[in-house]
């Protein structure tokens, strides 16, 4: 069976049997490091679509377009199995109602959390002076970390990104790291400055991208 990556051309030879039979799988290419969908259906000879970005590509190949170069299949070369395939990007509502439950819990741990630290900090202190100001660096600390620790955990998601079913990737579909996922929590502060238009944007993208996800280069897809 040959496989062609739909970025790079790149055309791998690979024994039938190395594929999970009867469903679509996914591997990344190893030249350009993009994910590759093989659906069980094509054939022998079938072309593979991109997770991230699904493109139709023809298959009489353009007169201008380089000869892809053929590699054999190694042990480099992992399949994933169809659960973690494409499913599309989440729609605006769908978001809206994750951050919903992402803010209750928020609400609920900073209650709970920022309770304690203030109490530690009057039997420590003996006055009340400056826990407005503690208050606040507690939120944005605890904000900050509950979306850049899941987000970029194995669960791609937080909370209620998790019980919408969607999840948070890079541009090739791969999980972000906590670097990405922090500067895509503060990037939020953009979407929101400018009367949420950044938000909104999510509504109107092809890739259901608000401004946020625009600048750290991320995607939110749904992962069910």
């Amino acid at each position: 069976m040959q496989i062609l990556c739909p970025t790079c051309n790149t055309k791998y030879r690979i024994s039938s049997d190395k594929i999970p039979q009867g469903k679509k799988a996914a591997a990344t290419c190893k030249k350009c490091g993009r994910r590759i969908i093989i659906e069980p259906s094509i054939g022998q000879d079938q072309i593979c679509i991109s997770q991230a970005e699904p493109v139709s590509i023809s298959t009489t190949p353009s007169p201008v377009a380089p000869t892809p170069s053929i590699n054999d299949e190694s042990g480099e070369f992992t399949f994933i199995t169809e659960d973690n395939a494409f499913q599309g990007y989440a729609g605006f509502w769908k978001r809206f109602a994750a951050a919903m439950i992402d803010g209750f819990s928020l609400m609920i741990g900073g209650f709970i959390i920022g309770g304690f630290i203030g109490l530690i900090y009057g039997l420590a202190t003996g006055t009340s002076q400056g826990s407005d100001i503690l208050g606040n660096v507690v939120g944005i600390a605890l904000g900050w970390l509950y979306f850049a620790i899941m987000e970029s955990s194995s669960k791609q998601g937080t909370l209620g990104k998790m019980a919408l079913g969607i999840k948070v990737t890079d541009l090739s579909g791969n999980a972000i790291s906590f670097g990405k996922a922090t500067g895509r929590h503060f990037s939020k502060i953009i979407s929101m400055i400018i009367l949420s238009i950044g938000y909104l944007l999510a509504a109107f993208t092809p890739k259901k991208q608000g401004m946020h996800d625009m600048m750290a280069g991320c995607l939110v897809v749904n992962s069910r």
